[in-house]
C-alpha cells in the first residue's frame, strides 16, 4: 500500500512536533512565526525531490529533510527562493542545524533565525508590492505575526 505524499508529510510533521516542541516550548515555527489555527504547520522539503539522488527519492519526506514551518512562513520561504537564492539557502542551512540538534532550538539558533528574518524583511522592504502578491500569482505570501 502506497501512502499519499500529503499523508506522509502529515505523519512526519507529527513526529517532528514530538521531537522539537516539548510541552513548555513556545509554539513558533523555524522562521520565528507563531503556529496558530490560521497558520497551521507545514512540511518544507529542505532538499527538493528532484535534487535528491535516485536512491533517496522515496524518502524525501523525512525528519532529516524537513523544516517545521507554518503555512504562511512556508509560502514566504518560497517567495524568498524566487528573489534571493542565497538567503533561501541560508534559511535551509539553519533548518539543517535544527535537525541535527534533534531538540527545541537553543538561543544561538534563534539568534540566527531572527538575523535571517531581518534580512528577509530588508529584501521585501525594497519592493513591498512583491511581498503582498497573492499566492496564485507567485505561490507565496508574507506571514503576519
Amino acid at each position: 500500500m502506497t501512502i499519499k505524499k500529503s499523508e506522509l508529510n502529515r505523519i512526519v510533521l507529527h513526529q517532528m512536533r514530538k521531537i522539537y516542541y516539548p510541552e513548555k516550548a513556545e509554539y513558533i515555527d523555524w522562521m520565528g512565526f507563531r503556529i496558530t489555527e490560521e497558520n497551521k504547520p507545514s512540511y518544507h522539503h529542505i532538499e527538493k525531490k528532484e535534487d535528491l539522488k535516485r536512491e533517496e527519492k522515496n524518502s524525501d519526506a523525512c525528519i532529516e529533510n524537513g523544516a517545521y514551518l507554518g503555512k504562511k512562513s512556508h509560502e514566504l520561504l518560497h517567495r524568498i527562493e524566487i528573489h534571493d537564492k542565497e538567503l533561501y539557502d541560508s534559511w535551509n542551512y539553519v533548518f539543517l542545524i535544527i535537525n541535527k540538534m534533534r531538540c527545541y532550538p537553543i538561543e544561538d539558533v534563534w539568534k540566527m533565525v531572527f538575523a535571517l528574518r531581518e534580512r528577509t524583511e530588508e529584501l521585501f522592504s525594497k519592493n513591498p508590492k512583491e511581498l503582498r502578491k497573492k499566492k496564485r500569482e507567485v505561490g507565496h505570501q508574507k506571514n503576519e505575526e
